[in-house]
Order: C-alpha cells, then sequence, then structure tokens
C-alpha cells in the first residue's frame, strides 16, 4: 500500500500491520475507505503504530462496518478484548459489503447501481440508509 503520507510508515507487525492488511484487502487506502466517523489522523495511527488508548474499541467499531466485519470477530483478529455489551452505534457489515461490492466500480456504474437499487426498493427513502441510527437494528442478523 502506497502510504497516504510521507510521514507516514505503516507497521510491519502487529494489529498495525493487520489493519492495513484489512484495508487492502478490501480495496481501500486510508483515502478511500468510506466515512467512518474518524479523522484521516487517526486512521493514519491505527496503520503506523497500535499504542494503547482508551478509544481503541470505538475506533474499531467506526470501521468494523466499512470493512465488512462483525465486531467480535474484527476485535479478536487484532488482539482487542470484546464483550457483546459494548454496542456502540456502528454501520453493520451488510453495509460494508455494498462498499467494498463497489470498489471496482466505475462512476457511471455507480450510477446504475443507484439508480436500479432505487427502482428496486419498496422502502420510502430516508436519504442515506443507517440501520442502527434509525432504529431499523432488527433487519441486521447482527443486532439480535
Amino acid at each position: 500500500m502506497q502510504p497516504a503520507s510521507p510521514h507516514l510508515t505503516p507497521a510491519e507487525s502487529g494489529p498495525g500491520a493487520v489493519f492495513n492488511g484489512l484495508l487492502r484487502n478490501r480495496g481501500f487506502g486510508i483515502k478511500e475507505l468510506p466515512f467512518a466517523g474518524l479523522s484521516r489522523s487517526t486512521l493514519l495511527g491505527m496503520v503506523s503504530d497500535w499504542r494503547p488508548t482508551p478509544h481503541r474499541r470505538y475506533q474499531l467499531c467506526a470501521i468494523a462496518g466499512p470493512l465488512g466485519w462483525r465486531l467480535p470477530d474484527l476485535f479478536a483478529v487484532v488482539g482487542e478484548p470484546y464483550s457483546p455489551d459494548f454496542r456502540p452505534v456502528q454501520l453493520c457489515r451488510h453495509v460494508g459489503r455494498v462498499f467494498t461490492a463497489a470498489v471496482p466500480l466505475t462512476t457511471a456504474q455507480l450510477i446504475e447501481c443507484t439508480r436500479e437499487a432505487d427502482r428496486l426498493s419498496a422502502r420510502e427513502n430516508h436519504g442515506v440508509w443507517q440501520p442502527v441510527s434509525q432504529g431499523s437494528v432488527a433487519e441486521c442478523p447482527d443486532f439480535p
């Protein structure tokens, strides 16, 4: 992966390297990662090192959905403790599947896919779909 900054050296081992590998596997760099509510400097820090921080669990929750990962799986892969009681608002992994499927598409193809999705949708349009924040938790099997 090409560093997003000339001052960034991605970690070569440990959780930072794992996170960087997960991004590359999904076809994302820091600049291409769908908006996850984290600053670019926070994301750069996550791939360059993995110093302890009280915010780490929240950072992982913010990027789990766009990467298409379930929280317990992502926490396990990067070596962070997980508890089912920890349930912050997040996009589910199913939304991440949409993001990762869009990576190889051209702009014209994305526009066509969006038109087709609108045509097929039976839901009332409320703008960008955010299942958890819009109270649609029951629609996602990850949220019992």
